[in-house]
């Protein structure tokens, strides 16, 4: 069982350096055969020696599937199938674009709100061994605003600082309504007080480096020009001045758009400019059911991140 340290005196201490690997994934769990297989994918995952599983959102279709209770509490009840600790974050299909006609046309913050009670109530991941997670609303409990992101976790785990986002597809729920626009501004606030405290515990001496994980593509693919005029352009603005700041690695590991890829060095969405000491990665999703395996080796200090497929072969084809 993976034993982590989140309080805050902990991180002062030098971690053993041990080399270790985790799972990625997201954006399954869209038709009824990837429904069909996810338990295959899973036990799969369960059967290698990683220490941990990070979902990236997204675990249905975006459209023709309603977001109801009985949906996430299946899938919280598929999660914690999973032997090792898995930490998930929501996608825009879980909540965004639940307000879609074909989803029932429900109200993404009910369904939000929902969604944390359902998956976020306590500090433990899920999963059959669950791990200790330090989540936004502990750290910010004073904060009538930041206190609400309990989704937003980090974690420590041999000398690397993990974090997820709150961060969505759809333009992050930007460009709705009023109402949609105000919580995007407030989230958008916590999620960069979020990435700042991540920064400032992955700058503590013997610590790596860090992760973050979330499930939007910010626009990696997209025009400079139309990037900043987008829901990410202040949280890319933020990642980019916290990265140069810490010097160390940067992971930046999203969902989204369905593609497995690897940019080495990352190229910031809002000018195409490398980041030197950042890596991007997106998981597999839809059509593809696969996983992608990250491999942290401490002693490498310059680049400890080692990304390669999961090569899941599902037993059943699809049609």
């Amino acid at each position: 069982m993976v034993v982590l340290c989140v309080s805050a005196g902990c991180a002062t201490r030098a971690p053993h350096p041990v080399v270790f690997s985790f799972a990625l994934m997201g954006d399954q769990q869209y038709n009824p055969y990837e429904e069909a297989v996810f338990p295959q994918l899973l036990d799969a995952i369960s059967a290698e020696p990683v220490d941990f599983v990070v979902h990236v959102g997204d675990f249905k279709s975006g459209s023709h599937a309603p977001c109801t209770d009985k949906l996430y509490l299946r899938r919280r009840q598929e999660f914690d199938q999973s032997r090792h600790a898995f930490i998930f974050t929501p996608g825009d299909n879980d909540w965004v674009d639940c307000r879609r006609d074909s989803n029932g046309h429900a109200d993404p913050l009910e369904r939000l709100a929902r969604m944390r009670e359902i998956f976020f109530s306590d500090s433990r991941s899920l999963g059959r061994e669950p791990i200790a997670l330090l989540r936004q609303s502990h750290v910010f409990a004073g904060d009538p605003v930041l206190s609400r992101y309990r989704e937003n976790a980090l974690w420590r785990h041999h000398g690397l600082v993990l974090a997820t986002f709150n961060i969505q597809g759809s333009n992050d729920n930007l460009g709705h309504d009023a109402a949609s626009d105000a919580e995007h501004a407030e989230r958008t606030r916590a999620n960069i007080a979020w990435l700042k405290f991540a920064a400032a515990e992955a700058a503590r001496e013997g610590m790596v480096g860090l992760a973050i994980f979330l499930q939007a593509n910010p626009g990696f693919e997209e025009s400079a020009a139309k990037v900043s005029r987008s829901g990410f352009a202040e949280f890319l603005r933020a990642f980019e001045i916290e990265a140069k700041a810490l010097g160390k690695p940067v992971m930046f590991a999203h969902g989204d758009t369905h593609q497995f890829r690897i940019d080495r060095p990352y190229l910031n969405p809002l000018d195409k400019k490398a980041l030197a000491n950042a890596t991007r990665v997106e998981t597999y999703g839809s059509p593809f059911v696969n996983w992608v395996r990250i491999t942290v080796d401490p002693h490498n200090l310059a680049q400890p991140f080692k990304i390669e497929s999961g090569e899941f072969a599902p037993a059943v084809k699809s049609d």
